[in-house]
């Protein structure tokens, strides 16, 4: 079973983003951190930066932490759920 969210570490405008939304770029959390998202969960979840970082492909210390992060990250999750079909949609 699938976790629903993964928590985000420090923010002031958010706690937690879509488990299925960074979960397809596992590949590059196990490059960046050498533990699965699973496990960062686990662990507390990532800062907003590291999750920007996964989710673009970069390296972990590439996105600058602060509140322009999050509100990135924010309008990240929006689109994504901009982009989910909605239920009785097939």
């Amino acid at each position: 079973m699938s976790r629903a969210t993964m928590p985000i570490m420090g923010a002031i405008l958010l706690s937690e983003i879509p488990f299925a939304m960074i979960q397809p770029h596992e590949a590059q959390a196990l490059r960046n951190h050498g533990q699965t998202l699973e496990r960062l969960a686990q662990r507390g979840g990532l800062p907003a930066s590291e999750a920007v970082a996964i989710m673009k492909g970069l390296r972990w210390r590439a996105v600058k932490t602060g509140v322009p992060t999050e509100h990135y990250l924010i309008n990240m999750v929006r689109d994504w759920r901009a982009a989910q079909p909605r239920q009785g949609d097939t």
